[in-house]
């Protein structure tokens, strides 16, 4: 599961996570980089409370180390329902292929307006 964050205004909101698939069961540098080796599902199959509850740890990860601006928190949803934290990464993809660019589109959002906000707020500093 990947949970981009963006701070577009009024602080840092989560858009819709992406799920991953890979195809082997491993999301390892083959099954990103290969075609047909993983499917992405955003917004992600998981039920609106989960979804949330993933959305509240990326949110929550993203304030707690002080970020700004945007990040791309990784995270596994046991079977259980327990989300488990993996890691923030500061510097998410940029790419038409990258987890950031479909959460953007998942929430309605364009790429070039949201970065173009994202740019615009960080040279006001």
């Amino acid at each position: 599961m990947a949970v981009s964050v963006v701070a577009l205004g009024a602080g840092p909101v989560a858009l819709p996570a992406v799920e991953i698939v890979p195809t082997s069961g491993v999301f390892d540098y083959a099954a990103r980089y290969t075609a047909g080796m993983t499917t992405y599902h955003a917004p992600t199959r998981l039920s609106p409370s989960l979804a949330a509850a993933v959305g509240d740890v990326a949110v929550r990860a993203h304030e707690v180390l002080g970020l700004r601006d945007v990040s791309r928190t990784d995270a596994i949803v046991t079977a259980d329902g327990t989300v488990q934290f993996l890691e923030v990464n500061v510097s998410p993809g940029m790419t038409e292929t990258s987890l950031l660019p479909m959460a953007v589109e998942a929430a309605g959002l364009e790429l070039g307006e949201v970065c173009a906000t994202l740019l615009s707020r960080a040279a006001s500093r």
